[in-house]
Parts: structure tokens; sequence; C-alpha cells
């Protein structure tokens, strides 16, 4: 599956480096939103007065990086290419409808800022997320507590621990022994004596008295909707085989408990899961009426009831397939009417609710939408390529390709986060996303603004060979299983200090039932003078010198470490100095997963400050030199 990185010192490049210049913009600073201009007394001129001109809509802005030696800083710019918002973030997404972005400092903190670029919440936050015109900061400073403010920026209130997202105005919580949900002032407006609760959607939540056990169908007053809604059917659980079943508001029992999992009856319906598979046990779902007659039979790897009605279905599986649970997640779905005839082909790979009409569809080549009906919806628009674009106010916002966007809802793309990064000499890099299976996700960047065409081509062509030499093209995990393929990710990124071209790989590799994830990191580094590959070993005047010097500090940072509790297995040798960062005032060697520890340790790193290495630092050289 993983081969190892191609050896860069194939890659010679006899050129001299030309760049064209790239061009700077003065800082734009736009009326902030609302704000209204000052009412003045027409003057009495003998010539007509020109009429008023109506206030500019404010420019859509795009994130973009610029990279200043090893530092990198985020700003945004129009569609036109020219900088509104200089460069001065951490790190920047694009602006939500209501004119706020989520942003960051120099040291990963997040916050809110306008459209001037002035951050109207503090960058404090470690996580923010936006749902239902909140926005939810969680901060961790030594003790766990979140903050929600208001579109404007405005704060709400603040609770411990963690806030969950706002649905239909209100937010589940569960602290002090109370139950219930909150509005957007943090005041408990409704509390009940469940123990799960779920999200209010479309004014019903479910909800159940303890986790695991039989639930019910609420409204926002906490009525009990079993007759209303679940056609008088409530669930009930069997105390000696755990299954579920249904009784009515008697207490009769209407159904007898045969599912393992259930869900309240509505419209009539109730999606069951029962045990499946010849050689392996597995959940596999159905859907029931009221006598408990199964109108879809249950062969179905999942199935979703969306907010218009219809049902999400996952692919049927083989009698004798044997899975691991997580291929839920990846299996192809289909989309099932409200009277539960199969509308479209199991081809989609993602999908969501738009609203409560709409759905919004993937299958991995278009993003469009059906209606209740499941139709094409012709009053909305289709994307190329994969992902989902969700509701954002009026307009639509999710990501196309790994890049978050932001359009209207006629399709005109209003911001696309390309990750474009300006480079040292005029050189710009964006990124693009390849898709080589349905599991697997390349991201790599594109150079350009070289004068030199065919440098720009080839350098161009060996990061993308870097990028794509971690996985397969050929389809051969599905050939060998289909249900235990890898879940793998690549993202490549790349910088360029002076003469030096910094090429950074991190791959995640998630083949499905394993424990956990494997991970990889991989640092290249190429003079684009004349295409050589450094190695740590050119860095240093005697390289085993430098690797006894490296190990022996590598060691002295594990003891101390493993006094606070950690568990590195060995001594380090001098041998095993072999990856490592470089970056602006030392460099970080690294070790691989398993190599010097155990998994919970992670990619194992140590940083070295250059001036407690300087004597050993070849300073004459060419790659010292190349980034000096």
């Amino acid at each position: 599956m993983l081969r190892r990185a191609k050896n860069l010192a194939g890659l010679m490049l006899a050129f001299t480096l030309i760049v064209s210049g790239c061009g700077r913009y003065a800082e734009t600073v736009e009326k902030p939103a609302g704000e209204k201009p000052v009412a003045t007394e027409t003057p009495k001129l003998s010539v007509e007065t020109p009429a008023p001109q109506k206030e500019p809509e404010p420019r859509e802005l795009v994130p973009f990086a610029e990279s200043r030696d090893f530092e990198r800083l985020y700003g945004y710019m129009d569609q036109a290419g020219n900088i509104v918002i200089e460069p001065r973030f951490g790190s920047a997404e694009p602006f939500y409808a209501c004119g706020l972005a989520i942003a960051g400092d120099a040291n990963g903190k997040l916050g809110l800022i306008d459209r001037s670029g002035k951050f109207v919440v503090s960058p404090e936050a470690n996580i923010i997320t936006y749902s239902d015109g909140v926005f939810i900061a969680l901060i961790y400073d030594g003790n766990r507590r979140a903050r929600a403010y208001d579109e404007n920026g405005a704060f709400l209130f603040e609770q411990a621990d963690w806030i969950y997202q706002f649905s239909d105005g209100l937010s589940k919580i569960s602290a002090n022994g109370k139950s219930g949900y909150i509005d957007k002032t943090g005041k408990i407006v409704l509390e009940v004596p469940y123990k799960n609760t779920g999200e209010f959607c479309d004014g019903i939540a479910e909800v159940a008295m303890e986790y695991g056990g039989p639930s019910v169908l609420i409204d926002k007053q906490g009525n009990d909707l079993t007759e209303k809604v679940s056609s008088g059917l409530r669930m009930i659980k069997d105390a000696q085989t755990g299954l579920f079943g249904y009784e009515d508001t008697s207490g009769k029992r209407m159904i007898e408990p045969r599912f393992i999992t259930a869900s309240p009856f509505r419209d009539g319906l109730a999606i069951v899961g029962v045990e499946g598979g010849t050689y392996d046990e597995y959940l596999v779902y159905g859907i029931i009426d009221t006598q408990g007659n199964y109108v879809l039979e249950p062969e179905y790897i999942s199935i979703r009831r969306m907010r218009n009605g219809s049902f999400a279905v996952g692919e049927k599986l083989p009698e004798d397939a044997f899975f691991p649970s997580m291929y839920v997640e990846y299996c192809k779905k289909a989309l099932f009417s409200k009277d539960l005839k199969q509308h479209t082909d199991w081809v989609f790979l993602e999908l969501d609710d738009l609203d409560a009409s709409y759905t919004c569809v993937s299958d991995g080549k278009k993003i469009y939408y059906l209606d209740s009906r499941l139709n094409r919806a012709t009053d909305l628009p289709e994307f190329e390529g994969r992902g989902l674009m969700l509701a954002d106010g009026s307009l639509l916002r999710g990501t196309i390709n790994e890049q978050l966007t932001v359009a209207e809802r006629s399709g005109k793309i209003l911001s696309k986060d390309e990750k474009l990064t300006l480079l040292e000499g005029g050189i710009k890099a964006r990124f693009v996303t390849q898709y080589p299976h349905d599991y697997t996700t390349i991201i790599y960047p594109i150079l350009e603004g070289l004068e030199d065409a065919w440098i720009e081509e080839q350098l161009n062509r060996f990061i993308q060979q870097e990028a794509e030499s971690y996985v397969s093209f050929d389809g051969t995990y599905a050939e060998v299983d289909h249900y235990f393929f890898p879940d793998t990710r690549i993202n490549c990124s790349v910088n360029i200090i002076k003469d030096l071209l910094h090429i950074e790989l991190n791959v995640s590799d998630y083949w499905l039932g394993a424990a956990h994830p494997g991970y990889y990191w991989i640092n290249l580094y190429v003079n684009i003078q004349d295409g050589r590959n450094f190695e740590i070993d050119h860095l240093f005047k005697s390289p085993e010198d430098a690797r006894r010097r490296l190990s022996e500090k590598v060691n002295e940072a594990a003891r101390k470490l493993n006094e606070e509790s950690y568990d590195y297995y060995d001594t380090v040798e001098p041998h095993q100095i072999r990856n490592f960062q470089l970056g602006k005032d030392g460099l970080t060697v690294y070790f691989s997963l398993y190599e010097i520890a155990p998994y919970a340790a992670g990619i194992p790193e140590f940083y070295i400050p250059y001036t407690e290495i300087m004597d050993l630092i070849d300073t004459e050289g060419d790659f010292w030199k190349s980034f000096h």
C-alpha cells in the first residue's frame, strides 16, 4: 500500500531560477457592516444635483497565505486578487453570510473578525463552531469553558465545559443533575426528566429516560407526541432480552420486542435494526408499519430519515459479508421516497438536509439538490466536484473538493479557499484535490509564477509524484477486500526559503476495522537552483559527530519525559537520526510511530536550537547556505 518516497537525487534541475514579481496592494478599509451614511441637507444649487450613489455591496473576500521565511501569515483578497486585509493572522476561513469569519492568531488561538479585519471576538478559543446563528467558542486554558456569541460577535453567555450546537433556537444541556434546553441567552427554557436528549429539528426532539433506553418524541413545550406524531405507539424495552418493541398508550403490547435497535414511529413508520449476516453478526435495518410488518425489508446497512420525509438508505450487503462497523460511513447510499419507493441508484457518497424541503447530495462527481419528491431541483444550482453545500442564511456554504466554498443560491461562487499561498520571489501555490478512490484523498500544491515554464512544470510534476507515491491507483484495495480498504488522506504543502524548496507531506492511513489509524510525516528539501536533494547529514561538517550529539540530546529529553509518565522504549542510536524538519531557530528531529515509543505517544518530536549545535553545522555548506 504505502511506498517509500522516491529519492530526490533523480531530480537534477540545472537552471537559474528567474521569477516574475508579485504586485502588492494597499489595504482597503471598508465601511463597517450596518453603518449608515450621515444625512445632510441638500444644497441649493443652480445646477442639477447628482442622484445619490447606491452604497456598494461589500466584496466577497477570499483567504490567502503569505510565507515569510518560516512563518506563514493569513489575510484576505478580493476575487480580482487585490489584497483587502493584509496578512497578519495565524489562520483564516471564508466569511459567513453574517459578515464574520473565524481567524486565528500566531499562537493558534481562534477568534472572530469583521470585514475590516478587526477582531470583534478576541482570539482565545481552541475551537469555534457555528450553528443556527450562534458562534460557540470552546476555551481550554486549564479549565474547559465555552462562550456563545451572536452573528454580530456580541457576547451571549458562558458556561462550564461545553455548549451544544443550536438548532431551532435551542441547545440541549445536561449539568448539575438537570437536563433540558437553553435558549440563546443561556436560560433554561425547558427542563425535562429525560437523561438522553436530542436536538430539536422542525419543533420535534427525540429523548429517552436513560441512555440506550426507549425513546419518545417531544415538542418545545416538553409534551409527549406519542398520540399526535407516533401513531399512539410508544417504544418499550424487554428487561430480559434487551430487545425493543411497542405498546399503545394504555400499556397494551402491540408489537413484540424483537428489534436490537429501534426509533419512535413517525408518519406511521419506524426504523428498526435486527441481527444480520450468515457467518458474522451485524445489524441490518428496515422499516415497519404500525402493525409491525416490514414495509422495507431489514437488509440495509443503514437508514436515515431526512427532514423532507424521504429516507437515505445504505447499500445491501451479501449474506456472507464480514465488514467493520465504520464501513457504514463509507457505503453507497440511495434515496427512497415517503412511500418507500427507490428513486435513485446507490450512488451517493455524501448527503444532508439543506432545509425542510431539499436534500443536498454528492455522487463524487457533482453536488446537487433533490426536492421532497426526489426530483432534481431546478431552482438550486449544481456544482462540479465532491462535497456538500448547505445553508448559510441566504447563501450556500460547504466544501467542494476539500475547498471551503461560499456561493449564492444561483450558483455563483463568491469565495473558494484554494489555500492560495504567496511564496518568496513572487511564486504562488494553489492547492488541488484528487480522489483516486472514493476513500482516498490527495491534496497537493501547484506552483505558479516561475518565469521558466519548463522549470515550473518539472517542479510541479515532482511534487505531484511525491504526493501520489503513497497510494495505489489501480484499485487493488477493492479487489483484495471491498469492505476493508484503507481510508487514506495525504496533505502536501510547500514553502520556499531563499533557494530551498521544502515539501511537507502528512499522511493518515486508516484501515477500516483497525484499532487506530497510522500517521506518517515526511519532510523533503530540494535546492531549486540545481535540484539537489538535502538530507540531515548535509547540514553538518561531520555527520557522524552530529548524529552522536543529536541522539544524546534526544535521549536526554526522553529521560525527562519518562519521569513525567511517558514511556519511551529504548535508547536512540545515532543511525536513527534521519527524519527532521528545519525551523527558523532550530531543527526538529522526529521518529516514526512505534519506533521509540508506543502508539499513544504519537510521532515523537524533539526540538533542538541551532545555538546548541552551531559548532557542528557546516555554515559554508550548500545546505545551510541555501536557506541563509
